[in-house]
């Protein structure tokens, strides 16, 4: 009998026949799938496995899964570093997973979710890549005859050596999967610089078959894998590597080619919205596409619909956000972060379009009906300070948890963003590679081989932002303003573990008390239940809420790299026989 692929929404029935049954009777043409050997042929075939490969990373961005109410990929990437407090109403709860990571406090036993979906689901996508590499590749490019084909293994290849590079960076020694494994494999660890120098050589490879972005106003270019988007993955990749000479050739590359370009100032909130999507500043992002017809699924449903369960608490919403509140979190920026942010550029359009303090909240905002007395007359900034229909609503804590009176502004639905007919669920794309990302990495390569030129890339970043510029070209001042323009887009904790800051960084610290917010508009203690005469204003209360008892804290030697999940070791636990298997990263064993 034939193997199957299901296509579209087909589910495969396999049918029992009696012992009495002739084989023939079983050969029946099953509807909605096409069989394995006559699947892989055409450009046709080609561009369909491309875009299954393109589905399975917007599944590992957009997903969830085991019940777990955050997108996973969210947590894997932003809960550890020093930018963000992993809230909700209180300690612990609904994201309990997430505020452990972010804490250090995760275990290799207790088997988080976020690291286990994660890890299954790079994998996936890699699955899906030496499908369409196995199967229009072959060993030496035999069957690659035509030129889609040559495009798209060619983004199969860096798709594959993206996954391959995350997890590298998160776990260290993962196994590399560079084609369909048999169902009894039991893939090994990988030397680390062994596995970077083929994810590079990767890049490289794919390099000659791709597309270019056909300018800075091509939407769909920023959609693909394209020449631009390789070469700066190549380049992150070399940084990583510390190979300067290769990283700077390959990022400079992506600056001459004009295919790029950052938006202008007061559009930087654009850039991770709707109207945003595809714009000049994307070098890659995942696409995606409502579609009527199939409704929303759940990966889309997680990943967009929890990024608004980061505010908690309050009466009501300005009107540029979608109205939806939940259980989960309350991310809120570090007192590290908004203060060292709040020094730097105070009134920078960046600043305000990444967080916004506790009063702007309330007053900078439109609020609809609420903006006007019954006579339509517009309230003024102190009567709005004095509306009880606005600021948090103490309805079931006396305080807003993990909240230092700033609030995370940059990824947060808007009521733009929302698909037809659905006050959660929206349709923004995710942004993988910004050409701001490009320009800060090549500055980095600069610095560290005392080459002036990226000076200027540098402080056109700075300028657009709208903060100070730089007199000169120095780590120091590159690591502030990375971190300051890619705040809460994945890069922090692998730069400082990189860059041998994070047990500086991250290490606990006693007097590192947590931030609670109240609004003196009500009176302390009674959940907001009685007001004070005051005007809203936020009062910061700081507390030990006993995470260092509970062992937080990066540890040197251990953090560095995620636990391999507890689930993987448990099924090709290392066996030193036969070399086979996965042994633990180091301090998780």
């Amino acid at each position: 009998m034939k193997k199957y692929i299901i296509t579209g929404l087909s589910v495969a029935l396999t049918l029992f026949a009696a012992t009495s049954c002739k084989q023939s009777l079983l050969d029946i043409p099953q509807k909605g799938v096409v069989a394995y050997e006559d699947f892989y042929i055409t450009d046709e075939d080609a561009e369909s496995a491309l875009v299954a490969a393109y589905q399975s990373a917007i599944s590992l961005i957009s997903g969830a899964g085991n019940g777990i109410n955050n997108p996973s990929w969210n947590v894997l990437i932003n809960a550890p570093g020093d930018e963000l407090y992993w809230g909700g109403g209180k300690k612990n709860g609904s994201s309990e997973g997430g505020q452990e990571m972010n804490e250090f406090r995760h275990t290799y036993d207790n088997n988080i979710p976020h690291l286990s979906v994660c890890y299954k689901r790079l994998y996936s996508l890699i699955y899906k890549c030496n499908l369409v590499i196995d199967n229009f590749y072959g060993e030496n490019g035999e069957k690659c005859d035509s030129q889609v084909k040559k495009r798209c293994v060619a983004e199969a290849r860096v798709l594959r050596a993206w996954a391959h590079f995350n997890l590298a960076c998160y776990w260290g020694t993962p196994p590399l999967v560079d084609h369909v494994l048999a169902g009894d494999a039991r893939p090994t660890n990988c030397d680390h610089q062994v596995l970077m120098d083929w994810i590079i050589n990767e890049y490289k490879t794919a390099l000659p078959d791709l597309e270019a972005r056909k300018g800075q106003s091509d939407i769909s270019g920023a959609y693909r894998i394209t020449t631009g988007a390789c070469q700066a993955f190549l380049g992150k990749a070399q940084v990583f590597n510390k190979d300067w000479k290769g990283a700077k050739e390959s990022l400079k590359d992506v600056i001459t080619s004009n295919n790029y370009g950052l938006v202008p100032g007061d559009q930087i909130a654009d850039l991770f919205h709707v109207v945003g999507d595809g714009n000049m500043e994307k070098v890659f992002e995942l696409n995606y596409d409502y579609n009527e017809g199939i409704g929303h699924w759940d990966g889309q449903y997680h990943f967009q619909r929890n990024l608004a369960l980061f505010f908690r608490m309050f009466h009501n919403y300005p009107d540029f956000l979608i109205k939806t509140e939940g259980w989960g979190n309350n991310c809120a920026p570090t007192v590290k972060f908004a203060d060292a942010i709040m020094a730097n550029e105070p009134n920078s359009a960046r600043r305000k379009a990444y967080i916004a303090t506790y009063e702007e909240m309330l007053v900078d905002y439109e609020y609809g009906s609420l903006d006007y007395k019954a006579d339509g007359t517009p309230l003024t900034r102190e009567e709005k300070l004095m509306d009880p229909k606005r600021g948090m609503n103490f309805y079931k804590y006396d305080e807003l948890y993990a909240n230092y009176g700033y609030f995370f502004l940059k990824f947060m639905p808007w009521e733009s963003d929302l698909i037809p007919n659905d006050p959660s669920i929206t349709d923004e794309n995710r942004t993988i590679m910004r050409y701001s990302e490009v320009l800060l990495l090549y500055a980095e390569a600069c610095a560290m081989t005392e080459d002036p030129d990226g000076l200027q890339y540098l402080n056109m970043v700075a300028e657009r932002a709208g903060a100070p510029t730089y007199a000169a070209l120095t780590m120091e001042n590159v690591k502030k303003e990375k971190w300051f323009e890619l705040a809460w887009e994945g890069t922090r904790f692998l730069d400082l573990v990189r860059w041998g800051d994070a047990a500086k960084e991250l290490a606990f610290k006693t007097d590192d008390d947590v931030p609670y917010l109240f609004d003196e508009f009500y009176v302390h203690g009674t959940k907001g239940k009685e007001v004070s005469g005051l005007p809203h204003k936020a009062k910061i209360i700081f507390k030990d809420d006993g995470w260092g008892e509970l062992g937080g804290g990066f540890v040197a030697g251990k953090h560095e790299l995620y636990p391999f999940p507890f689930d993987v070791i448990e099924l090709n636990r290392w066996d030193e026989a036969t070399g086979t298997g996965l042994k633990q990263n180091p301090g998780w064993e």
